[in-house]
This record gives C-alpha cells, structure tokens and sequence, in this order.
C-alpha cells in the first residue's frame, strides 16, 4: 500500500498498515483469485442477470450458505466461492470481475471492522466522504485526498473479501450494523447527469453527441426488458454499448442506478439497522457514529477538506490542521461559515439541488417520480418525513409492505 499514499512513511515499512491489529487483518481476508467454472459462473450472474430488476420484496426471506455456490478446493473439501447473499438479485462480488454496469450491488460497501460497521455506499448520495472517513479512522494522513483509487481501501471493500467472510458479515446474528444514506431520486439524478453525461460526448463510448437531460432521462425511461431495447442477441450489460444508458436494471451504471438496488435494499431493507437522509447528513451521520461507537473516537476529530498544494487531487493534499481550519466534526457543518461539510468534491457538480428548477420541468419531474425511480421515491419520501432522526430499516419496510412484520411491540393489557 505504499504506493500512491501520501506523507505517511509508516506505510511502507509497517506490514500490518492498515489493519489496527493482527486478529483484523485475519478476520478479513481477500478473496483469492476466481478460476474456471466458478469465474464463468459470477461472470454470468453479474453480466447477464437471470432478471434485470430486483423482485422489490423489501423483506425477503433470508438466505444460508446452501444458497452459495461451492466448488472442491485441492484437498478435496468444499469452499464457498460465491455469495448469493440475497435470492433473485446478482451474488456479491460482482466488482471483481466487471465495473459500472453489471458491477453488482454489494460493489460500494465499505467495512469500519473495529465497531462492525458495514456501510452501504451509493454513487452520487456523499460516497466520497465516507471513504474519506474510512481512511481518516485508519490513520492515513492524506484521507482528504480524492479516495476511490487510493489501494489501502481494498481491505476494507466488502465486494473483494472471500465468500465465507461476506456471508459472516450479512447474517444477522453476526453482529455486524448495517447502514444506508439515501437521497432525493431528482436531485441525485442531476447530479449524474451534470458530472458524468452533460458535455462528455467525446469520453462516452455509448454517447454518439452531447445528450441533453431531458433526453437523457427518456432514454432511462426506456422499457429495457426485449432485446430489441439495446440493439443486442442477448440481454447482457456488456458487448452493447447502449445497455448502461437504456433503462434502468442491473445494466445501468450505478451512478444513476436506483438507489434500492444497492446492498440488498430492495430485499432485505429489514437488515439494516439504519436509514439516513443525505438532507439531514450532519445529524444523520453524528446520530450513526455515536450508536456504533465512532463518533467519540474519530468523528467529531475529523477535519473536514485539506488543501491542495500542487494541481492534483491523487496525492498532494495535506492534512490540517495545515490552513488552521475550525471545520471539526465529519459532515458536521462549519460553525462559522455554515458551509457544508462536503463542500469538497473533486471533479463532482455540486449544488445540484439549486439546479432542479433550471432543468425539471414538472412533466420530466412526474416522469422520474412515478416512472423512473418509482421505488427509490417510496423509500427516500418515508426517510424525508423522519426529518433529523435516523430511520430504522425494519420500520421503513413495514411501511413500504404490509407482508414485512411491524417493529412495534404490542403489550398485554393490565
């Protein structure tokens, strides 16, 4: 891991960086290469879906390790190689042998393994801070750097761990806390839109000329389930290059994929302990940290941006308290500016919110609502009304399904 992380001499010469101890480097080991049938096997579950949505069952039955799928290792005994975590969605570790579209929905966990925290990240809904934060709680002294390739991370992804260890770490009696954050479908798909389409012609493989948001969103609206939909023999989220921008499936790139296809959400939202708003993203976070344990610890130490000393973002960005910043808290908001606390984001289009306006007209705004992202509106919509408090992942499917159980406890009259 010493290569491509910054003014940290530690990391070169210490072997245990960036675990804390011996025993968590041990409880978290890196899935070992995939050989055939079994690479052929996930290759196809994340490329070429059985279904390209998710059933949206919200509390789905859970499943055991005889859902898994298993091969005879060289000492003729049985090892799992692929977690199917959930029924009727792709396995985890999907990452490993695809990105973006058909990448899978367990690609964006990151794991706090001294608190058990397992936190489900989504694109474009304040990703980059959190594996920010992942670093900071670790020790690495450029954490404000742009995160997503910084390689002392991979220990740490959920989707790169041995099938054994992600099936521990789903269960529920594992111990392990499982959280979201969610964000407003419109505003998030803006967001995309602004950093990863407008004006990207040139760079897109799939995009022959400058695509405006509102044809962007038609094509989203797009029914996807014929292979007529993207010109192909097959439904594949590869070899076609119009599958990441025709509809919305497991083919979509994730960060305009519905946000419920993330880590079971669609399934199994009655796993996660929490829920929180990207609009309540201080009181959201601070409330998550402290019921977990690291809001004491590191949360309300961290220091929120850093500063940029040569032109790149990967590897020239200095801790503070080097500008004598007082932003202390993660993504708490500056007590004296009030500037929010991801107000650093390297290359991504900020404000997005203020834009809704300027690029929503109430016919696209109806299309993405009740069309598009029908189901992430459900879910955001319950969060939103909790306003400051966290949600509860239980709750929120019981409201979504009355076939999932309440989390009230109904006592006997005296």
């Amino acid at each position: 891991y010493c290569f491509g992380t910054c003014f940290h001499q530690k990391v070169c010469n210490d072997e245990l960086y960036p675990y804390k101890s011996v025993e968590e480097k041990n409880s978290l080991p890196i899935a070992p290469p995939l050989v055939q049938p079994m690479r052929g096997t996930l290759t196809n579950k994340c490329k070429s879906p059985e279904t390209l949505t998710p059933p949206l069952e919200w509390c789905q039955k859970p499943t055991s390790q005889e859902n898994d799928y298993q091969s005879t290792n060289e000492n003729n005994q049985n090892q799992t190689d692929i977690a199917q975590l959930v029924s009727n969605i792709p396995p985890a570790g999907c990452s490993k042998v695809t990105s973006g579209g058909g990448s899978g929905p367990f690609q964006h966990v990151i794991l706090f393994p001294s608190v058990k925290l397992a936190f489900c990240g989504i694109p474009k809904v304040g990703i980059t801070q959190w594996e920010q934060f992942l670093r900071f709680t670790f020790g690495a002294k450029d954490y404000p750097s742009l995160p997503h390739y910084k390689l002392d991370r991979a220990p740490f992804q959920f989707d790169k761990l041995s099938a054994e260890t992600q099936r521990k770490i789903w269960e529920e009696d594992s111990g392990w806390t499982w959280a979201a954050f969610v964000r407003n479908p419109a505003e998030r798909l803006l967001s995309a839109y602004l950093d990863k389409v407008k004006g990207k012609a040139q760079r897109l493989k799939w995009m022959e000329e400058n695509m405006s948001f509102e044809d962007f969103v038609d094509r989203l609206a797009m029914n996807f389930t014929t292979t007529e939909a993207i010109g192909g023999s097959s439904v594949s989220c590869t070899g076609n290059k119009n599958a990441s921008i025709t509809g919305v499936n497991w083919c979509s790139d994730p960060h305009w994929r519905p946000q419920v296809y993330s880590c079971g959400i669609s399934e199994r939202l009655d796993r996660f302990a929490y829920i929180g708003d990207l609009n309540h993203a201080a009181e959201h976070t601070k409330e998550l940290l402290e019921h977990v344990g690291l809001w004491e610890s590191h949360g309300k130490h961290y220091i929120n941006g850093g500063r940029q000393m040569l032109r790149s973002p990967w590897c020239t960005i200095a801790s503070h308290p080097y500008n004598h910043t007082r932003h202390l808290g993660f993504q708490q908001r500056d007590e004296v500016t009030d500037t929010a606390a991801g107000k650093m984001h390297w290359g991504h289009k900020e404000n997005s919110k203020n834009k809704l306006r300027k690029y929503y007209t109430p016919e696209l705004m109806e299309k993405v609502g009740g069309q598009v992202y029908a189901e992430d509106y459900k879910l955001w919509k319950l969060v939103d009304a909790n306003g400051a408090k966290l949600s509860r992942g239980k709750d929120l499917a019981h409201r979504l399904s009355s076939r999932c159980p309440s989390t009230l406890v109904v006592r006997p009259l005296p």
